[in-house]
C-alpha cells in the first residue's frame, strides 16, 4: 500500500510541473534571447580570429614534424628485410664455422662419391645426369655444383658436404622470407637452397662463380674489411622478379673460404614505393652512386635498363637537384627543404644497401591546407553558436527549469518516503506559491510515514542479520569439510608418491652408475677386436666363420646403440622420478623459494599419460611460454596442487570437446593447452593456463569455485578441486584466481602470485 502511494504521489506531481512549465510567461524567454544574441556575434568573431591566427602560425612546423615521422617509420618498416638477411647470413656463417672446426669420423672421400656424381659437361654435380630434375626434391635438399677444371681436394670435400647440410637446414627454415639461399667458394664451387627451382642443376656448365657481382664484391680484393655488402637492383633471369643480393664473406683466420648470400625479392619495396605514399606525394629510391632504383614515373626505364638507370644519364634537372640534396645531406634521417622547386624532401637512408628513401611534398600542398583555415573559421562560427545556445540553454535552466526540476525531484522524494523536503518559497511568482504548498503537504506527511517506516526498518534488519549469520555459518563448515578432506587424500597421496620415487630411485641410480662403465668396456672390447683385425686381416677359418655367425659387424654397431638407449632410458626414469620427488615436496621445508616452472613441469610430466594419444582423441599439445621469473616464496607443495587441478580440467575439457566435435572439426581445432608466464609487476607473478575446449558459460563461471560444484558426471568429479586450489591461492599465498572463457572457444586460468610471502598464512603439516 505504501509503494501504490508512492506512486500515485509521484505521477500526480509531475503532471502538475509540465502543466507549469507549458504556461511560464514569455516576457522571460524573450528578454533572455534578445541578451543572448549579442554574445553569440562576439564568440562567432573571436572564434574566427583566433583560428585564422593558430592555422597560419603552425602549419609549417605540423607538416615537417608530420614528414620526419613519416620517413622515419617508413626506414624501420622497409629496412625490415635487409637488416634480417644481413643477421641470417652472420648466423649462417658462424654456424658453418663452427661445423667446420668440429671433429668427425665421416668419410668424407666416400661421401663425396655418394652425393656428386660427374656430368658429360665436365661437371660435378648432386644428381644423375640421365634421370629427370623433377625427381629431385629441391624442398628438402640443397643443390650443389662443382664447375670444370676445379681441384677438387680433401678440404673442398669436407667443405662443400658440410656446407651441404648446414644451407639445406637454414634455407628451409628462412625459405618463406628469402627465394633461396648459398655458399660459393673461390674455387668455382656453389651449394643453393631454392625451395622448386634446383638451381645448381639448371647452372650453365661454363658459369665462372668468382667472376659474378654477387661473389667479387665481398672477395678479399674488393672487401678487404670483411664486412657485409649488396649487389645492384637485377632481374632474375629464373624466376623473372627484381631482386638485389645480400653478400657476407667467410674467412677461417685470414683463409677466404667464400661466402654465403641471401637474395631479397623487390616486388613488394618497389610496390611499397610507388604505391604507399602520403596524399600529394611520392616516393624515390636510389643508391649513393646515382643509381635510380624506383621512381614511380620511371619504372618503365628502369626496368629498360635493367636495374642500371643512373640519374644523371635521365637529364632531368629537378631529379638532379633531388639527388645533390640528398646525398650532400648528414643526418641519416632528416627533412630537407627544396626551395628552389618549392617541396620539402623528406629522406631515410636503408640499413643494408644502403639506398636513400624520399619522399617529395610538393608545398602547394600547403595551400590545401590554407583553404581549410576557411572551413575552420566556419567550423568555430558553428562551435560559437553552440556554446552560446548551451549558455541559453543555462539562463533558461537556471530561471526556470531548474525550479521545475527541484519541485520534480522532490515529488520523486516524496513518493519515496524521503520527506527532508526544504523547496525555496521567497520567489514572487506561482513557483514560490506552488513550493509553500508544496513543503506544507510533506510536513503534514512526515508524521503519517515515520512510525510505518521504523517498524518495517527493524524488522527488515533482524530478517537479514539472521539470514547472514546462517549463510557464513553454512559456508565455513562446507569450507572446512572441503578442505579436511582434500588435505588428508594429498598428504596420503604425497607420502605413496615419496615413497615409490625412492623405491624406484634406488636400484635405478645403481643401473645409471654402472653404465659408464659398461659403456667403456664394450668401448674397450670394440676398439680391441678393431685393432685385431686390422693387424690380422685373415684370421683362421674356425674364427671367421664364428664371427659369420655372430654377425659381428652388426653387433659392433648395434652394441653402442643399444647402451645409449640404455642411458636415455634411465635418465627418462630418474627424470620422472625427481618429478615425482618435486610434486609431493615431503622432503623440504613448507614455507620457502621455489622455482614455479619446476613445480608446473613436475605436474606435467605426472600427467604425461593423458596428454598421449587416446582411443577417443588425438594427443593433446602443451605450448610453454616461460618468462624469466625470480624464485617465489611460497608452500610449492599446495601451489603443485593448484597446478595439477587445472592442468586436469583442461584435459578433461578438451576430452569433452571431442566428444561433441566431428573429425573434421577436431582436426581443425587440435587438442592445445597454453602455459605463460610473466612478472605482472615488481612485486608479483602471472601464470595463464588456457585450454581451446568449449569453454564455460556465464552461469557455470559465477559458481566455478563453489565447494562440490561440478559440472561432471556423478563419480568423475568430487567439486573440490577448483575450490580448494581457490582457497590456496587467495587465502594461503594472499593471491588471485581468476576464470576467463568465451563458450565454444575455450577457458583460461588466470593465477596472479606475490614475490614475497611474508605475510603469508603459516599452514600446518597436512
Amino acid at each position: 500500500m505504501l509503494t501504490q502511494f508512492r506512486q500515485i504521489l509521484q505521477k500526480k506531481w509531475s503532471l502538475k510541473s509540465l502543466h507549469i512549465a507549458k504556461n511560464r510567461p514569455n516576457s522571460l524567454t524573450h528578454k533572455t534571447l534578445m541578451n543572448m544574441a549579442l554574445r553569440v556575434t562576439g564568440v562567432v568573431l573571436v572564434s574566427a580570429g583566433v583560428s585564422y591566427i593558430h592555422v597560419i602560425s603552425r602549419l609549417e612546423d605540423q607538416t615537417q614534424t608530420q614528414l620526419e615521422k613519416y620517413i622515419s617509420g617508413r626506414g624501420e618498416q622497409e629496412s625490415s628485410i635487409f637488416k634480417l638477411a644481413e643477421d641470417n647470413l652472420t648466423l649462417l656463417r658462424d654456424r658453418l664455422l663452427l661445423e667446420l672446426k668440429q671433429p668427425t669420423n665421416i668419410d668424407f672421400q666416400a661421401e663425396f662419391e655418394r652425393q656428386y656424381f660427374r656430368w658429360n659437361d665436365g661437371t660435378h654435380r648432386n644428381f644423375p645426369q640421365n634421370r629427370p630434375l623433377k625427381d629431385f626434391d629441391s624442398s628438402r635438399y640443397s643443390s650443389l655444383i662443382i664447375g670444370r677444371n676445379v681441384q677438387i681436394t680433401q678440404e673442398l670435400k669436407q667443405r662443400l658436404l658440410t656446407a651441404n647440410t648446414v644451407i639445406s637446414a637454414y634455407g628451409a627454415a628462412w625459405s618463406n622470407r628469402f627465394v633461396d639461399t648459398y655458399f660459393l667458394t673461390p674455387e668455382n664451387a656453389g651449394v643453393n637452397y631454392w625451395n622448386g627451382v634446383p638451381l645448381s642443376l639448371l647452372s650453365p656448365p661454363d658459369l665462372y662463380l668468382p667472376e659474378q657481382e654477387y661473389f667479387y664484391i665481398a672477395d678479399p680484393h674488393h672487401n678487404p674489411a670483411r664486412s657485409p655488402k649488396w649487389t645492384g637492383v637485377y632481374l632474375d633471369p629464373t624466376i623473372k622478379v627484381w631482386m638485389v643480393s645480400a653478400i657476407v664473406p667467410v674467412y677461417q683466420g685470414d683463409r677466404f673460404l667464400g661466402i654465403v648470400g641471401h637474395d631479397v625479392v623487390l616486388t613488394d619495396l618497389m610496390e611499397h614505393t610507388i604505391q604507399d605514399q602520403l596524399p600529394g606525394t611520392y616516393n624515390l629510391i636510389f643508391r649513393s652512386d646515382g643509381r635510380l632504383i624506383a621512381h614511380p614515373h620511371r619504372t618503365a626505364e628502369i626496368h629498360q635498363a635493367q636495374g642500371q638507370l643512373q640519374i644523371d644519364a635521365i637529364n632531368n634537372p629537378h631529379l638532379n637537384r633531388i639527388f645533390k640534396l640528398v646525398t650532400n645531406a648528414k643526418s641519416q634521417t632528416q627533412v630537407i627543404e627544396n626551395s628552389q622547386d618549392r617541396e620539402y624532401l623528406a629522406v631515410t637512408r636503408l640499413q643494408g644497401p644502403d639506398w636513400y628513401f624520399v619522399t617529395v611534398y610538393p608545398k602547394s600542398l600547403l595551400w590545401g591546407a590554407a583553404l581549410n583555415t576557411a572551413q575552420f573559421i566556419l567550423m568555430s562560427g558553428a562551435i560559437g553558436l553552440l556554446v552560446e545556445l548551451l549558455l541559453l540553454l543555462s539562463v533558461l535552466r537556471q530561471q526556470i527549469a531548474k525550479p521545475l526540476q527541484q519541485l520534480t525531484a522532490a515529488s520523486n522524494q516524496l513518493a519515496n518516503g524521503d520527506f527532508a523536503i526544504d523547496l525555496d518559497i521567497m520567489r514572487q511568482d506561482e513557483l514560490g506559491i506552488l513550493a509553500s504548498s508544496f513543503n506544507s503537504m510533506a510536513s503534514q506527511l512526515k508524521t503519517s510515514f515515520i512510525q510505518l517506516e521504523q517498524a518495517n526498518n527493524a524488522l527488515e534488519l533482524r530478517v537479514e542479520e539472521r539470514t547472514t549469520t546462517l549463510q557464513k555459518t553454512l559456508e565455513e563448515l562446507r569450507r572446512t569439510q572441503a578442505q579436511m578432506i582434500q588435505s588428508e587424500k594429498m598428504s596420503a597421496l604425497g607420502q605413496l608418491v615419496a615413497g615409490v620415487a625412492h623405491e624406484i630411485n634406488n636400484p635405478v641410480s645403481f643401473i645409471h652408475g654402472n653404465l659408464t662403465h659398461v659403456q667403456n668396456y664394450a668401448q674397450d672390447l670394440l676398439e680391441f677386436i678393431q685393432l685385431y683385425q686390422y693387424h690380422y686381416p685373415n684370421p683362421v677359418a674356425e674364427i671367421q666363420a664364428k664371427a659369420k655367425e655372430l654377425d659381428l659387424e652388426f653387433i659392433q654397431d648395434d652394441l653402442p646403440k643399444m647402451l645409449s638407449s640404455i642411458e636415455i632410458g634411465t635418465n627418462r626414469i630418474r627424470s620422472i622420478v625427481l618429478s615425482l620427488r618435486n610434486f609431493s615436496r615431503l622432503d623440504e621445508a613448507e614455507f620457502k623459494a621455489v622455482d614455479i616452472h619446476e613445480g608446473i613441469d613436475s605436474a606435467l610430466l605426472i600427467l604425461q599419460h593423458r596428454l598421449k594419444d587416446q582411443s577417443q582423441r588425438p594427443a593433446i599439445e602443451v605450448i610453454k611460454n616461460y618468462g624469466n621469473l625470480p624464485l617465489v616464496i611460497c608452500y610449492p607443495g599446495q601451489l603443485n596442487q593448484v597446478f595439477m587441478n587445472i592442468l586436469c580440467n583442461a584435459i578433461d575439457a578438451l576430452e569433452n570437446a571431442n566428444q561433441q566435435r566431428t573429425p573434421t572439426e577436431t582436426a581443425s581445432h587440435p587438442n592445445t593447452i597454453w602455459i605463460h608466464t610473466s612478472l605482472a609487476s615488481e612485486k608479483q607473478i602471472k601464470i595463464a593456463i588456457a585450454d581451446n575446449g568449449l569453454g564455460v558459460s556465464d552461469v557455470i563461471l559465477t559458481r566455478l569455485f563453489d565447494p562440490f560444484f561440478t559440472t561432471k558426471d556423478v563419480g568423475k568429479g568430487s567439486g573440490l578441486g577448483l575450490s580448494i586450489s581457490y582457497q590456496i591461492v587467495t587465502e594461503l599465498h594472499q593471491g588471485k584466481l581468476d576464470c576467463n572463457s568465451t563458450q565454444g572457444l575455450g577457458a583460461e586460468f588466470v593465477i596472479t602470485l606475490p614475490i614475497e610471502g611474508d605475510n603469508f598464512p603459516h599452514l600446518s603439516a597436512g
